[in-house]
């Protein structure tokens, strides 16, 4: 974690330049060979799912059924969209229960965001496997044996080389500290893309309808614009640094279309939108939406305050 120089603030800047590194790889690499969409050649994009997934220390299994099959298909949709359960910690819907807990929840989930990958690595992708429970509403299919032996494998990978062995070479407590800056700047890189697509005041968040799975009130392509939001198309780094996560309504209508392709796809879904008078939902800035969200987490903290957009 931390390179062999006496120069501490020298290795905390490093730190955090692998932390960024890190969600590169995971938006740009892990993220589309993990939909299909990084490569034509289903082999290049299984090499590199596992590759990457060695690198972050992350379960692909997992990952890949949370997100790609639960996440894309019902999205919003409390109980079958994890992305909205943070395990009672946060409210991030208006159909989950209030509770007094969340008061100020805008202000203390920068730390929880900041902890994420912390919980993902070393705590939630055990308790999947043990539980095989996604969270109290789902639970993952039946591992095969190959599935096991990829998750051990990858997690020993990961662990040796990028948790063991900076001991043999730093003192324990640079250790501690180049871990822990690290995550907590992949864990604020990683939250504040993702949930900045989805839990915004521009999002919908439809109504679970008892069925199962649950049924749409609109087609699946409307509620995919419904209840995700675009932000910063015009920002080439951010386009570069996220893999075009900024461009996430186009990634959930073509998940395994390369991301490259997006802001062109983009130009054809703004006019075929207003063709038929369905709302395309972005923000101007990454600034424009970061706030949104921080005011959308705000709303969440009193029960009703935020209003239900129809799908």
């Amino acid at each position: 974690m931390l390179l062999a120089s006496s120069n501490s603030e020298l290795q905390l800047l490093l730190c955090v330049s692998a932390a960024l590194a890190a969600g590169g790889i995971g938006f740009n690499i892990f993220h589309d060979s993990i939909h299909n969409s990084f490569s034509a050649n289903p082999k290049v994009n299984l090499f590199l799912a596992r590759s990457s997934c060695a690198l972050l220390g992350v379960s692909r299994y997992f990952w890949r059924h949370k997100h790609n099959v639960l996440h894309h298909s019902y999205t919003n949709i409390l109980q079958w969209d994890d992305d909205l359960e943070t395990r009672g910690a946060l409210r991030m819907s208006p159909r989950q229960a209030w509770e007094k807990k969340f008061k100020n929840q805008h202000m203390y989930c920068w730390f929880l965001y900041a902890l994420s990958t912390i919980e993902w690595i070393f705590i939630k992708d055990f308790v999947h496997y043990f539980t095989m429970k996604i969270n109290q509403f789902q639970k993952y299919p039946a591992m095969s044996s190959k599935d096991k032996i990829e998750f051990w494998t990858l997690k020993a990978v990961y662990f040796s080389v990028f948790i063991v062995t900076p001991f043999f070479f730093q003192p324990f407590w640079k250790c501690v500290v180049g871990l822990v800056i690290f995550h907590l700047t992949l864990g604020l890189s990683v939250t504040l893309i993702f949930n900045l697509a989805h839990v915004m005041e521009k999002s919908s968040f439809p109504e679970l309808r008892g069925e199962n799975p649950p049924g749409f009130e609109s087609e699946w392509a409307v509620l995919q614009l419904a209840t995700t939001v675009n932000f910063g198309r015009n920002n080439k780094w951010l386009m570069w640094f996220s893999g075009c996560l900024n461009y996430q309504i186009e990634h959930h209508l073509f998940p395994k279309v390369s991301h490259t392709h997006y802001p062109e796809i983009s130009k054809i879904l703004i006019r075929t939108a207003a063709e038929f008078h369905i709302p395309y939902n972005e923000y101007p800035t990454y600034i424009s939406a970061l706030k949104s969200h921080f005011r959308t987490l705000k709303a969440l903290n009193e029960p009703d305050r935020l209003g239900f957009h129809s799908v």
